[in-house]
Parts: C-alpha cells; structure tokens; sequence
C-alpha cells in the first residue's frame, strides 16, 4: 500500500443505499454489479490522488491529503455511478459523506474521532447523494471546482450521539438535486440524549446487540460498573432507529428508589398520561400497545424483580416494542438474551485515553515517550472506561507516567469525574461500592475473601481456600455462580470440561482493601499459599512422568496463584508461613530449566536466603534451581557455582523434589570457569550422588543427556554418541517428554555434521515436543543448530526462520546463553548471504561489546568453531572497514544487537533468504 496521508486527513465514506434487498432480489446479477460498483469508486479515488484504506461491505473507506481532492473524487464517482448502465439490478445508489479532521494512522488503518464522524455523517445520507461537514465546507469554501457548490442542511444530530453537525450537500451538474430530509436522529421520535463525547470502539459488539435485538424482543447488557454497557445501548438504539417508527425511549432507572418509582420514570419518559381507574403501569401498558419502539430500561440492577416484571408484562402486551436493558446481571425473563460486555480491547482504550485526555489537555498525544506508561494504565484498569476516562481526566495535570505509577491507590487517584454524571459514577470507588452494596452478607464475604486470588481460579480452590466462618463449602460455589452473574466474577470455560474464574484488578483490589480493612487478610492469604503448596506437591512428582505435558499446563495455569503465594509467603516472619514458598520452589525448582519463561527460577533465587531453614531436600532443591538460573539466564557462572557447591554441601537428600539441577549448574559453571574436562567430571559423578533418590528414569535420562551434551562441547563426540543413544532409549521408555526431548537433541548434535539429515529429524522431533509444553530451556539452542543443519543441508530460507526464532524467543524469556548461541549461528547465514559488514558487527558485539563473556565460556570444541567463524568474518572484508564495524558493533547495547539482528534476518527472508555457507 502507498504512504497513507498522516496529520489532518479528509475521510469520503460510501455505502450502496438497498444493498440487501438488491442481494434477495437479484444474488447473481450482484455479482458483476458490485465488482464494477468497486471498480468506479476505486478509480474515482485514484484520480484524485486519494487512497481506498478498506472496503467496508458494499462501500468503501477512502483518505485524501486534501478536502478539495475528495470532493472531487465524490462528484466524479456519483457521475460515474449515474451513467453506468446496470441491467437487472437496476441502478445502484450510493451515498457519500466527507469529513476532515486529524486521526492516527497504525497498521495501514485510521483511528480516531474524525474517522467515525465521516462514517457517521455518510449514514445519515440518501442514495445518490453526497453530504460534507462543516470542518469540510470551510477548508474548500472558497476553492470549490467550476459548476459545484456546497448547499447547507443545517444542524442534524448524527447517531454517534455526539454533538450536532452542520452538513452541507455537494451539488454540481449532473447530480441529483432534490432528496428527503436526512435520516439523522432529529427525524425520528424519542428522546436519546446527545452524547458530549464520542463513541470508542465496540464496533463488533455494536454489530452484535443490534442483530440479537432484531431476533429477540429482549436483550439484556450486563457487565461491572463503569464497563459501558448505557454508551452501548444508546448508540445501539441510535443505529436501530430507521427500523424503529416510533422511535427510542431512554429511561434512565438509577433514581428509582422502589417499584413505584420505576414505574413513574417509565411512563414520565414515554410521556404515557394516567387513566382514571387504571393502575400507572397500566397506563404504561395501553401507550406501548400498538406502538414500535425500543424501550431502554437502564440500571435494572437495585430494583431488578420490578423492572423484570414490567419488561414481562410489555412483551406480552405490546407486540410491537423490544426492550434493551442494562443491569449488572439477566432480568430472567422468558425469551431475554443476556450479552455480557467485557472490558475494552487494548487498542480501543489507548485510543479512549488519548480522545478522553485531549479534553482537558488540548496537546496530548501517545508518545514513545509515553506509550510504554499508556498501555500499562489501560492495562491495570482492566479497559474499563469509566476508569480510563477518570485517569485521563487527570492528564491535565499529571503525565501517564506520575499515573501509571499511582495505580495502586486508583481509588483515591481517580476522582473528580463529570459533575452531571450518575453520582456513582463520579469516581471508581463509587462505582464498585454500588456493585458491593447489592450483595448480600456471605456474598461480600466470600467476595472479599476471593480476592487473596491471583489471576484465575477453579472452583474447587475457591471452596479449599475461602470457606469457613459463615461462608461454608455449598455457600462459596454458589456465591460464585452469582457474582459471576452480578459481574464480579468472569466465568471462563475451559476445553477440560472445568470452568476458571476471574476478576478484574479493580474489583481485586476493592476485595483486598475491605479483607484488610477487617483486620483478617493475612489469614485468608496463608490458607491461599497452603492451598498452593499442597498444589505444588502434586505437580512435583507429575513433572517427570509420561503425563508432564497436561501438568505443566496445570502449572502455567495457576502461575499468578503460584507467584502471588510465594511473595506473600517470602515476605513473612513466622517459619510455617516461608515454609509455604519455599514447598512451592523447591516441588517445582526444574521449571528452571524446563520452562525458563515461567520465573520459577527468579523465585528461587529470592528464596536463597530463607531455604537454610527449611528442610534438607527443600534446601537443596530451592538452592540448585538458583544456581542453575543465575547460570543460564544471568550468564554468571562464579554465582551459579557457588550456589551449587552450598546447595551439595551435604550430598544429596533422598528427598530433594529436584535432584539433579544442582549437579546440572555446577557442571555448566565448572565448564565455562574452568573447563567442560571438568564439567564432564561433575556429570559423571552425579549417579552416585544421587543412588539413594527415588527414581522413574527420569533423572537417569537427563544426566546422561547431559553429560553427553557437554561431551559434544568438548569435542569428544565418540564418547557422547553411546550415553546420547541410553539416554533417548531410557526416555522412550519413561514417555517424559522434556527427557525425550533433551535426548533427541544432544543425538541430533553429535550427528549435524556425518549425517545432517537424521540430525534435524531429532531436533525437529525435539523442538516439537517443546512447543507441545515441555522443556523449553534448550529452545534457542535447538533452534539454533537447526539453522545450523538447514545451513549445511541448503536450505537458507529455512535456517533463517529458525534464527529468527531463537533469537525473538531467547530474548523474550531472558536466556542469555542460548541467545548467544543463536547469535553466532548467525554470523555463517550472514557471510553467506553476502552480509558480511553486518557480520563484523555482530562479531564485534559477541566479542568485545555486551555479549563479549559468550564465546571465552563456551570453551572446548565449539569455541574453536566459534573463533574459526569470526576469522572468516575478517578474510571477507576490508582490514579497515572490518575494523570499524567491529566497533561499531562493540558499542551497541543489548536491545539494538538484538533489533538489528531480527531486522536483518527479515531482510534476507524477504530476499528469499541467504546463499549455502562453506
């Protein structure tokens, strides 16, 4: 696509007027129509320097860097659409609004206010016609093309609900001159209220509700406080109203205070007059009878058996009315549709911020300043856009960083909404007090209670963790099917037949102020890390068994609970209490080399200081998975070593959760300080230290995987091939898959050179298995070598994909080594290609800049090869230009190495890839 214009940008909207109807009538005949229609409108805009961004189902969305142009690229496409003969379908007629006004441009797509305007103003049209903004008419008021002028409409209000627009219709020679009034709101009955603000995203829900509420007469939005359900039902309502002849009524149900009440807004909104000797409800009922309107019962929830009860009585008196309600749960009226509204995508409530802030600070614009600050306050309000609108209310004075890191006083942060909104709606907290004040006594309770959870939770942790003391087992599974239904709690089932739940940060973080505000949160937060200790136990043993993928996947689960339960439980004074978080680390420690993303290892080494109070076997688990973690990830082989000497201070306890890490780090550390010679020796030692520990094969697979890797380092691949070939037939034999996977690897890297093509089927078979869910600490290296494999093989494509995938994966998860291993595979692809200044570069940064530790720690065999590599760097290039590569590549930090390097693979994969490397 050319270069979209940017800054202040004129939108043309179309749309073919009838479209469906001309689909019924004549579906083939639409065909060739539509595709000529398509044709018109495209060269029309072309010939005017326009751009078409997307088709938008019978019309098109189109940019033009000037107003003048688009109005051009109008007449002509009208003219065009005019004088085409048709045939069966007979004429199509199309409508066109135009509207200017500055918008953003991500992804080839405009966002913002203006370009809904001019979709907006486009709607309210007739088919043949053409109608501009005012913002329009003044730009090319005095620069308009001979024969055409702009004819004012007047002010209509548009069914975005925003503020009244001044339209004007392009007249010219050859257009039709004469319409009907314009379909705005002002033509059709009720009494939608103008809206100061403009409507943000939801676009597919808008779709969405309008096509439920035509299929049933009742439909029911619920979703928490603040999440946007009234904006939606009102915009809803505005898109139905060509469809509705007696319009849209909005009755506005907050101040109801009873069943009397309700009834009184009802019938003073529709303008219903009382009847001598008929009941107000009544009254209601004989004005709804033969009419067709949508009635919008909004804030149902304080007073929701009323409002059922005359949503029920409507529908089985007054045919012709649809009821949209809004409530924070179902009205559980017979024949309702109940369509929960969720938070806001992340890039509709950036773009809700960014319109919202420019309210009150004119200036305001995402950065990459301040990007970073925007996503996270969008992010931890959890989209909602009461909330977004609050924080950006306080743009004014404050920037999105200052926010973004007041975020944990969000009730106190974000006050001071709109005087003349709803009273709970003034600030956060007012809103979730509303939701809080309908529960009744063990309903906050156990709310309360849920909100020592961290991300989501199954029923059965909820029951083991928050119930006793007035809330029993039964009491808590039935509080949630409720909060669920009140939207406090988000329901999500899962493929296993078992249902999750969550709840959105805020209402976490009202839960967890009124918990300690009872003075009994800790209490509830140590039967959570119990409960999650326990969990822990069981997954422990899992991990090395045939069924470690489906635990693993339990693991992953239940890592916010995992790592919420191990801070608190660190952060504690009483024994009993730390003891919780070091059972978690110590159970599932491996994670430090089998799933490196998930920071089990992190804790591991936060726990350091703590594990010598804790048992034997706990002590030496908690320890070897910091040692084997500030290896791999952190790159600091004399911590990792002594780390691992502490932790086999005293040999191996039969009952440490993780045996071999230990060994594992002290291997790796002595191989990159003093030699893989003595790295070996510490691998060969292992089945000795650890004879007394209870075994599957599990241990035995990865120590001989292991020591058969490190061989391979060394040089001595002989000696690798026969512990490589036991190693993949005892993990056969377990069915583990992060032992087969392991073995399938170190086989595939004893055979890349003799036999390539056996070589990449096990790393293939390898990393399979990886992206399946298991071990995923050798990832970056696999994947590494089978570039490596496809490099040899002549697949240069391929190697490059690989590369591209170590890289962005290992930077992503924080693993150093396996990085920089990736990196130096690079280096031959770059050579290769024909790359080779950018090959001194990166040679430079893996030598003498931030990544100059990799190639002296990896000694032996590879680090020949590794050197051999960046000698045919420098024999490829000019001594001095060689020279100033180096350095330039020396000089770069850590995130530019690793940007350059992905942009560079994504040139030679757009290339087709790199040549064959000798």
């Amino acid at each position: 696509m050319p270069d979209l214009p940017t800054g202040t940008v004129t939108f043309l909207f179309t749309d073919l007027e009838g479209s469906t109807r001309l689909w019924q009538e004549h579906p083939e005949a639409m065909k060739p129509a539509l595709a000529r229609h398509d044709e018109i409108l495209r060269s029309a805009v072309a010939a005017h320097d326009g751009h078409v961004v997307k088709t938008t189902g019978d019309g098109a969305h189109a940019a033009f860097a000037d107003a003048r142009s688009a109005l051009l690229a109008a007449r002509a496409a009208q003219l065009a659409l005019a004088s085409e003969t048709w045939g069966t379908t007979g004429p199509l007629r199309v409508r066109i609004g135009v509207h200017t006004g500055p918008a953003e441009l991500r992804d080839g797509d405009y966002y913002g206010t203006a370009v809904n305007r001019a979709a907006r103003l486009m709607s309210v049209a007739h088919g043949g016609q053409v109608v501009v903004s005012l913002t329009t008419e003044e730009l090319v008021r005095d620069d308009l093309a001979d024969g055409t002028s702009l004819r004012d409409l007047g002010d209509h209000q548009l069914r975005d609900l925003a503020r009244a627009e001044r339209v004007f219709q392009l007249c010219a020679s050859g257009l039709q001159a004469d319409f009907p009034p314009l379909q705005s709101l002002d033509a059709y009955a009720g009494n939608l209220p103008a809206q100061l603000t403009s409507f943000v995203g939801r676009q597919e829900e808008l779709s969405a509700v309008g096509d439920v509420l035509r299929a049933s007469r009742l439909v029911t939005l619920t979703g928490v406080g603040g999440v946007g359900k009234t904006r939606l039902a009102l915009q809803t309502a505005a898109e139905l109203l060509p469809e509705l002849p007696d319009g849209a009524w909005f009755c506005e149900l907050a101040a109801a205070t009873d069943a009397e009440t309700l009834v009184q807004i009802v019938a003073a909104t529709l303008g219903a007059p009382p009847r001598a000797g008929t009941a107000l409800d009544g009254s209601v009922l004989d004005f709804l009878r033969t009419r067709r309107a949508l009635l919008i019962l909004d804030n149902c929830e304080h007073l929701l058996d009323t409002a059922a009860e005359l949503a029920e009585r409507i529908l089985q008196s007054c045919p012709g009315v649809r009821i949209l309600a809004t409530s924070r749960e179902g009205l559980a009226v017979a024949g309702e549709q109940v369509r929960p509204l969720r938070s806001l995508s992340a890039l509709d409530a950036e773009q809700l911020l960014a319109e919202r802030a420019r309210a009150v600070a004119p200036q305001f614009a995402v950065t990459a300043g301040n990007e970073a600050a925007v996503g996270e306050i969008c992010r931890r309000l959890d989209g909602i856009p009461l909330a977004i609108e609050l924080a950006a209310a306080r743009l004014e004075a404050m920037s999105p960083v200052e926010i973004a890191q007041l975020l944990d006083e969000r009730f106190r942060l974000l006050t001071g909404g709109r005087r003349t909104a709803v009273e709970r709606h003034q600030t956060l907290r007012a809103t979730v007090d509303w939701s809080y004040s309908l529960l009744d006594e063990t309903d906050r309770t156990v709310y309360e209670r849920l909100g020592v959870f961290a991300g989501s939770f199954d029923g059965s942790a909820a029951a083991a963790v928050v119930s006793g003391d007035g809330a029993e087992d039964w009491d808590v599974r039935e509080t949630l099917g409720r909060l669920v239904r009140r939207s406090m709690l988000v329901a999500e089932p899962r493929d296993t037949g078992a249902t999750r739940y969550s709840m959105l940060e805020t209402l976490r973080q009202y839960a967890r102020e009124r918990l300690d505000d009872s003075g009994v949160g800790d209490r509830w937060r140590r039967r959570h890390a119990e409960h999650y200790a326990n969990l822990a136990g069981e997954f422990g043993p899992g991990l090395r068994g045939a069924d470690e993928l489906s635990v693993r996947a339990r693991v992953r689960e239940e890592l916010d609970n995992l790592r919420a339960a191990v801070n608190w439980a660190l952060d504690c004074n009483e024994r009993d209490d730390i003891e919780c978080g070091i059972a978690i680390i110590a159970e599932l420690g491996n994670a430090a080399s089998a799933d490196v993303a998930s920071g089990i290892g992190v804790w591991a080494g936060r726990a350091v200081p703590a594990a010598d109070g804790s048992t034997p076997g706990r002590r030496h688990a908690v320890l070897g998975a910091a040692a084997y973690t500030a290896m791999q990830s952190g790159g600091d082989p004399q911590r990792a070593r002594a780390l691992a000497l502490d932790a086999l201070r005293d040999g191996v306890p039969a009952d440490s959760p993780n045996a071999l890490l230990a060994h594992n780090a002290l291997a790796m550390s002595e191989g990159y300080l003093t030699g893989w010679t003595t790295g070996i020796a510490v691998m060969l030692g292992a089945p000795a230290d650890l004879a007394a520990v209870p075994d599957n094969g599990y241990y035995a697979s990865a120590m001989l995987a292991t020591t058969a890797t490190m061989m391979v380092v060394n040089g001595d691949r002989a000696a690798a091939r026969p512990l490589a070939d036991l190693a993949l037939t005892r993990a056969r034999q377990i069915r583990n898959p992060t032992c087969l996977a392991l073995a399938l690897f170190t086989v595939g890297w004893i055979e890349w050179e003799e036999n390539p093509a056996a070589a990449l089927t096990a790393i293939e078979e390898s990393t399979a298995l990886t992206r399946a869910g298991a071990v995923d600490g050798a990832l970056g290296t696999a994947l590494g070598l089978a570039a490596r494999i496809r490099a040899r093989l002549g697949d240069a494509t391929g190697a490059c994909r690989a590369l591209r995938e170590a890289v962005e994966y290992s930077r992503d998860v924080g693993d150093t080594a396996n990085l920089g291993f990736a990196l130096f595979e690079m280096l031959d692809v770059l050579v290769a290609s024909g790359h080779a200044r950018f090959a001194a570069r990166l040679a430079g940064a893996l030598t003498d800049g931030v990544f100059r530790d990799l190639l002296t720690q990896v000694g032996g065999d590879e680090s020949g090869r590794r050197q051999r590599t960046i000698e045919r760097v420098r024999d490829e290039i000019e001594p001095a230009e060689f020279a100033a590569d180096w350095a330039r590549g020396a000089a770069m930090t850590h995130t530019e190495v690793i940007d350059v390097t992905l942009s560079e693979l994504d040139e030679l994969l757009a290339a087709g890839g790199a040549a064959q490397p000798a």
